[in-house]
């Protein structure tokens, strides 16, 4: 309408034969509510000017932009020697209010706060058209895919408003029934469809259609031959007709092939610094093995890598492609320009408001200065991600004018790193248990870790203070303390612990992702309430002069490439621990202690991950002593030493006829993990451990089984809490087993 006025107005000027005339009177008509003083100002012609053919058509242009106008007509009258303008305008309603017939499936009130119309609004047709597409669409979302949607204004009332009414003709539910496909030879129906999130209507699955989602499918069915040695292939042609029940529709798609390819000649041109042999290591194509689009993208961003690790920031990969039509093969010549070699200039950091900066700047493996490199670049920003401060770490580049240098700039997204919480809960052995916790892994911003807890249930009391200093006097150099006290009840002995630690750590530069620590301890324990029964293993410890110090050394090496703390879901995390006690250290308990845990984490499909573990342990004899019952390895609930489906210390080893801590302990978990969201995971698992006298009466077929299924969320100021819900396979009060869990991992 807009676009027509303005040709007709410079046509009908052209008609005229004259090209400017002085502007005369300008006169309005059909107007109502919009002032004629507005009407002229926006037209732009005040009296006395020229008018041309040029300025009527941009007047007309800007009347229609003020939105108020339907339809706008210029009269001009030269027969007085000057142009006389006449403007005819039809306003646009204004709206009193507007109503909806016909509705069934939708909801009045959420279509009136979706279609933001209200009362006093001028309304154009392109508002009632957008209202209308809307209105279609959703009606699409709940399948009435044969909607229609009209509209009526009824008479205006006394004050010149107008009522809108919606017409709605919401028609059948209508799912797909059939996807059919014409042209395929290769695959058969069934594999295309499986490529399709549109499906067919069934027991299990809506048959929901989605224009959005449809022309996704299409996308699908083509990369899958092409994927599969088809570059050619293509959809052609897709139709829908309705089937006889009125209900359901049909889909019939057409479908090219194409004949196919297998991978002929690799080769590079263009490249200098580079040789080929290494270009060749990141091709992902197999010469003789069908053409795959997927192993194609996979050399191309291998190819990138190769170059950016060298500092080519701006190099460019070209494919050309050379089909043999009689051999059917497929040669791939990538066309390189490798440019200038960037550095980087400067590196900036934005978004952390509390986090000083070089609190991040320290776990840059990369530095102004030094040559571009998008691997030290990756490992950078894994690095800041896993220090767990923020929700998002996202690095982005400002090119240089007049340079190939460029400068880094990484935006990050705090979160909350402290902690206050309390728990509770309920379990069959413990009876009512919680926890109480003040932490703040960020003290500062500095980086320091602080916390302190308060564990309790009907059998123990733990309390712990703990301080860390990640980077002691600006080096990667970690100084932690901990003092901590301990109570414990059991069948057999009562026990108080209390005493403190102070731990020392750095990483090893030369094996990376690995870092070695050393932790003192001094702890005074005391046994009481020993058992009465002469025949117990614990018995012994009457014989005991309590209390008595554990005077000990741990040695710890830890390797962690996992990409998060929190629901990694890749890499793994590997740890050896060896710990002594008594001998040289002093004291009067003696021991030595090893123990090995190994998790591997790997990337399955969307947001799933599967995971193994094992942890092994082995408790010896130092110094000349013997260890003490306390410190045998217990398994069973969660943690370090857990098995879900039992009870927490419930698996021990045979001593006789009685069961006692085990000096030789083993713990397989396999687990499907599914991240919901960044914050929440699911997971089904499975767990298997034992523990025994010695290495030599270990057996593996003697392990106790639990499976189930677990969540974890991380709530801000609360950290990391879950439910284990297991059944015990073995032993004798096999069943279910509930397992809480607050502010560590798994």
């Amino acid at each position: 309408m807009k676009l027509l006025t303005v040709l007709f107005a410079v046509l009908a000027f052209a008609a005229a034969g004259w090209t400017a005339l002085p502007a005369g009177t300008i006169s309005i008509e059909g107007n109502s509510f919009v002032s004629d003083s507005l009407i002229i100002r926006a037209f732009g012609i005040p009296a006395g000017s020229l008018v041309t053919a040029e300025a009527v058509a941009q007047g007309i242009r800007d009347l229609f932009s003020l939105g108020y106008f339907s339809g706008i007509d210029v009269d001009v009258d030269s027969t007085s020697g000057v142009a006389d303008l006449r403007i005819s305008i039809v306003e646009n309603r204004i709206l009193s209010g507007y109503d909806f017939e016909g509705l069934d499936e939708l909801n009045e009130s959420d279509l009136r706060d979706t279609l933001m119309l209200f009362p006093g609004q001028t309304v154009s047709l392109s508002d009632i058209e957008s209202a209308r597409q809307l209105m279609l669409g959703i009606l699409s979302e709940k399948h009435r895919h044969e909607a229609v949607v009209g509209y009526r204004w009824d008479e205006p009332d006394a004050g010149g408003r107008s009522r809108l009414v919606f017409e709605v003709l919401e028609g059948p539910d209508i799912r797909v029934g059939e996807i059919d496909f014409i042209g395929n030879t290769v695959f058969d129906d069934r594999e295309l469809r499986g490529e399709m999130k549109t499906r067919q209507d069934s027991f299990w699955r809506s048959g929901r259609y989605r224009e959005t989602d449809f022309a996704e499918d299409l996308g699908k069915i083509e990369r899958y031959y092409r994927d599969h040695g088809y570059p050619d292939a293509r959809v052609v042609d897709h139709t829908s007709s309705m089937l006889a029940d009125g209900r359901h529709m049909r889909i019939e798609i057409t479908v090219f092939e194409g004949r196919h390819y297998t991978v002929g000649d690799v080769s590079f041109t263009g490249n200098e610094d580079v040789p080929d042999s290494t270009l060749q290591k990141a091709i992902r194509l197999e010469p003789g093995a069908g053409y795959r689009i997927s192993r194609y993208e996979q050399s191309l961003e291998g190819l990138y890598e190769v170059f950016q690790d060298r500092g080519y920031f701006y190099a460019s990969v070209d494919p050309v492609y050379a089909a043999d039509t009689t051999s059917c093969t497929m040669d791939v010549r990538f066309d390189i320009t490798e440019g200038d070699r960037a550095h980087i200039r400067r590196i900036d950091i934005i978004g952390n408001t509390r986090t000083m900066d070089n609190v991040i700047r320290r776990e840059f493996t990369v530095h102004p200065g030094d040559m571009f490199s998008r691997a030290s670049l990756m490992r950078s920003l894994r690095n800041v991600y896993y220090l767990n401060y923020f929700n998002d770490v996202v690095p982005d580049f400002r090119q240089i004018e007049g340079s190939p240098d460029v400068d880094l700039v990484f935006s990050v997204d705090e979160k909350s790193t402290g902690k206050a919480g309390f728990g509770a809960g309920y379990g069959a052995s413990d009876g009512f248990n919680g926890f109480l916790e003040l932490g703040e892994q960020n003290l500062f911003g500095r980086g320091q870790v602080v916390a302190i807890s308060y564990e309790f249930s009907k059998s123990s009391n733990n309390v712990d203070l703990s301080y860390t200093e990640p980077w002691f006097r600006d080096t990667p150099l970690s100084v932690g303390g901990e003092i901590f006290h301990t109570t414990s009840e059991t069948d057999y002995y009562n026990r108080t612990r209390t005493g403190g630690a102070v731990t020392v750590g750095r990483p090893l530069p030369f094996i990376d992702y690995t870092s070695v620590g050393i932790r003192y301890s001094l702890e005074r324990t005391y046994i009481y309430d020993i058992t009465d029964d002469s025949t117990s293993y614990y018995y012994s410890l009457r014989d005991t002069d309590w209390p008595r110090w554990t005077s000990s050394t741990r040695f710890r090496v830890t390797r962690d490439s996992r990409d998060r703390q929190v629901f990694p879901g890749d890499g793994s995390l590997n740890i050896l621990t060896a710990e002594y006690a008594g001998g040289p250290l002093g004291g009067n308990i003696g021991f030595q202690k090893y123990l090995l845990e190994s998790s591997w984490f790997t990337p399955t499909f969307w947001r799933f991950v599967f995971m193994l573990r094992s942890r092994t342990g082995l408790i010896l004899p130092f110094g000349g002593r013997t260890p003490p019952a306390y410190e045998l390895f217990e398994l069973g609930g969660t943690g370090f030493y857990g098995v879900r489906g039992y009870e927490s210390n419930s698996i021990g080893a045979l001593e006789g006829l009685e069961t006692v801590g085990g000096k030789f302990m083993s713990i397989l978990t396999a687990e499907y993990r599914l991240r919901v969201i960044d914050q929440i995971q699911l997971s089904a698992f499975f767990d298997a451990g034992g523990t025994w006298s010695s290495v030599s009466a270990a057996d593996l077929n003697d392990m106790r089984r639990g499976a189930g299924l677990g969540f974890r969320i991380e709530v801000p100021m609360l950290g990391l809490m879950g439910l284990d819900y297991a059944y015990g396979f073995d032993g004798p009060d096999q069943g279910w087993e509930p397992h809480f869990q607050f502010g560590t991992d798994f």
